[in-house]
């Protein structure tokens, strides 16, 4: 008797073993069919192809699930390609997932060969394309070696190329539309129509500033707004007119016999304003500077009128 019961407890418990696994069978084979990946749409990019996307989302043997999915990129670290900051994973239905990107923002380019190469604010490259983006400013007169996608610009001289990434990312933020951006042999140039404003090696928010009010006040003059030495303790900036066209007069003379350029200051310039320790004769010469105009920080910072 005794060994009855033990056998029909032996076989309650191997039965309810046997029910239990293919509870978990079942479900197992649910959750992976119910869940087992069949469309994924992709959101946020502009300039990253949907293809390099879903390579990198689909990439290990375990992606055909929707909830491993989710799992990997809520709450463990993943690897993205080098356009793009982050991406994040959500259910449309069990088996359709949405993946939402956020790109690296393109601030310039260079050309190589007949490809346009898009760089960050970092110089990483994150385009190669054919085709130019609009808005997107062009940096030209820079020797770039061969150039990889999602690699650093390859520049040798360091202040050159943070020289690059500051200007360009200064001229998103103050809105200019400049219709080129040269590297010159000694520092970055930008042209505005018939205006060259130099800026030098050293490229800053307080260069930059200066440039949209005093171009509003050069409208249809032609020159040279030389912004290399200007800082933050440092209120004079000089332009230097183009010589005019010959009209009959002498060369360097207007039509009504001025010199083609004007003071632009509410007051005199002494000598005490250029120290010989701060700039040498190499610096401001007498052909850049002797029948330039000058600008006080002070007289267009508020772009009012009455200081020119």
């Amino acid at each position: 008797m005794a060994r009855r019961r033990k056998k029909r407890r032996k076989s309650h418990r191997l039965y309810a073993l046997i029910v239990i696994i293919l509870g978990i069978a079942i479900i197992a084979a649910s959750i992976y069919l119910l869940f087992y990946v069949q469309g994924i749409e992709v959101k946020g990019n502009d300039y990253t192809e949907d293809k390099v996307i879903l390579e990198s989302v689909q990439k290990d043997k375990y992606s055909v699930n929707s909830l491993y999915l989710i799992i990997k990129y809520r709450f463990r670290e993943y690897e993205v390609p080098g356009s793009l900051t982050s991406i994040k994973v959500g259910l449309k239905n069990p088996w359709t997932i949405k993946v939402t990107v956020k790109e690296k923002p393109i601030i310039g380019y260079i050309t190589e060969d007949d490809n346009y190469v898009f760089f960050d604010k970092l110089g990483t490259v994150v385009l190669k394309s054919r085709e130019l983006r609009e808005g997107v400013p062009g940096i030209e007169g820079v020797e770039v070696g061969e150039t990889r996608l999602y690699k650093p610009l390859k520049i040798k001289d360091d202040k050159l190329l943070k020289g690059i990434l500051n200007v360009s990312q200064e001229v998103k933020n103050y809105d200019l539309q400049p219709d080129r951006i040269v590297c010159a042999e000694d520092g970055i140039e930008l042209y505005f129509g018939s205006v060259r404003v130099v800026l030098g090696m050293d490229v800053t928010t307080e260069k930059m500033a200066q440039i949209t009010p005093i171009l509003a006040k050069l409208e249809g003059r032609a020159g040279t707004l030389n912004l290399r030495y200007f800082k933050d303790e440092t209120n004079v900036i000089a332009f230097t007119a183009d010589p005019p066209e010959d009209t009959g007069g002498q060369e360097g003379e207007d039509s009504s016999g001025g010199d083609g350029s004007d003071d632009y200051s509410d007051s005199d310039y002494s000598e005490d304003d250029y120290e010989d320790g701060d700039y040498s004769e190499d610096d401001y010469s007498e052909d850049d500077y002797s029948s330039g105009e000058y600008y006080e920080d002070d007289d267009y910072d508020e772009y009012s009128d009455d200081g020119y």
